[in-house]
């Protein structure tokens, strides 16, 4: 059973299925690399969908001095005395004010935040409930058990949190945590204030507080006396198209949707690109091969992505152009958090992850290979699965 090979991006993952049997030669070997999970099942390669890993969370410690225990390339500091001031701000808002309910706080953070992404062109958020169970949990749990990480002492990260409360395993998740060591109950809507504004005034948390792609949101915050305040948002949507970069700069339809005859011909273009570079003949276009591509593509709305057998993909191909292969070989790949609809963009995202791959590269680069054909799904929740049928014609 060949294995996913998980390709770690940021917020986001990208799945590639080695070689599926072509219908003349033998199943794809086991590819080096990391592998998260290789499934079973019947009627062929059947892969459960592996859990991504987390996002490139943020977080922000209030306490003097204190960075807790994050991916320290993604944490920057305040200025020193403005560090102290919102020290001081938030004890003695914790300490002075009225208590007020958990919902009344929530509501309150998810106002300050909509009112900081209304203020830059940006769609407001929605509660979600998932994102509220998975903030308050880790708030609760990082009191309790003295640690400060977006990481639990047992290695699960938001994701997983997020998932374990019902979240969608595709979904693009982001985090944000703050502390603060000196500050007692209660907590208020001022604590609240000045816990977002802490995180707006930081570049990397505004990031995700500001991020396009995003549907909705949750908050969590716990305080007790002695033990301080910790504070949690988490964040998470269908996400946005991948394969930026100085290409896409210059491409004006890299955002926009694409049809599936347009989606074909792009990627025909753009492996066409990458073959004229290493002095490789041209692919032509198939028709019948872009039927057999869309004919592989799983359910929208299944949690497995199955291929299916070298039959299926053979039986895949229109009756009447069977005959016209010498070989045929499928390269997949997934990605989750990457938006809601096709586009050029996701075409050479996908295109460059096969490229970097040197078994998917060899295939796409083989002069032997003739036709190509080509389908992409997008389920509109953030999972867009990608498949690239290459044909040797007789």
């Amino acid at each position: 059973m060949p294995p996913w090979k998980v390709e770690n991006g940021r917020g986001q993952e990208f799945l590639q299925i080695p070689l599926l049997s072509s219908v003349s030669s033998s199943a794809g070997r086991e590819k080096a690399g990391k592998i998260r999970e290789t499934g079973k099942g019947s009627g062929g390669i059947s892969i459960p969908v592996p859990e991504p890993p987390a996002t490139a969370s943020r977080q922000r410690a209030f306490p003097c001095g204190s960075t807790g225990r994050g991916d320290a390339r993604m944490i920057k500091q305040m200025p020193g005395m403005a560090l102290v001031a919102l020290l001081l701000a938030l004890a003695a808002s914790a300490g002075a004010a009225e208590g007020e309910d958990l919902a009344g706080l929530r509501r309150h953070a998810l106002e300050l935040v909509n009112q900081a992404r209304q203020a830059q062109g940006r769609a407001p958020l929605e509660t979600g409930a998932d994102l509220e169970k998975a903030a308050q949990s880790h708030a609760r749990d990082m009191l309790k058990r003295h640690y400060y990480s977006h990481t639990s002492p047992e290695g699960d990260d938001v994701r997983d949190r997020y998932m374990e409360a019902g979240g969608s395993r595709w979904d693009l998740v982001e985090e944000n945590i703050a502390r603060c060591q000196n500050c007692g109950p209660p907590a208020t809507a001022a604590t609240v204030g000045q816990l977002q504004q802490g995180w707006m005034n930081s570049p990397h948390h505004r990031e995700n507080i500001l991020r396009e792609g995003l549907r909705r949101f949750g908050f969590g915050i716990v305080v007790e006396a002695g033990g301080g305040l910790y504070a949690v948002q988490t964040f998470a949507g269908p996400g946005t198209s991948r394969g930026g970069g100085a290409e896409a700069t210059s491409d004006a339809l890299s955002g926009e949707a694409l049809s599936g005859e347009a989606l074909a011909a792009g990627a025909a273009r753009m492996i066409n690109e990458a073959r004229a570079k290493e002095g490789v003949g041209k692919l032509q276009p198939s028709v019948a091969l872009n039927t057999a591509a869309q004919a592989l593509l799983p359910d929208p709305g299944s949690e497995t992505i199955s291929l299916g057998s070298s039959q299926q993909l053979r039986d895949a191909v229109p009756e009447d152009q069977r005959q016209r292969w010498r070989s045929l070989a499928v390269l997949a790949g997934a990605c989750g958090g990457c938006g809601t609809q096709p586009t050029q963009a996701d075409l050479r995202f996908f295109r460059q992850q096969w490229l970097n791959d040197p078994q998917h590269r060899q295939q796409l680069l083989d002069p032997v290979v003739t036709d190509i054909g080509f389908a992409l799904q997008a389920n509109g929740q953030g999972r867009k699965v990608a498949l690239l049928v290459l044909g040797t014609a007789r």
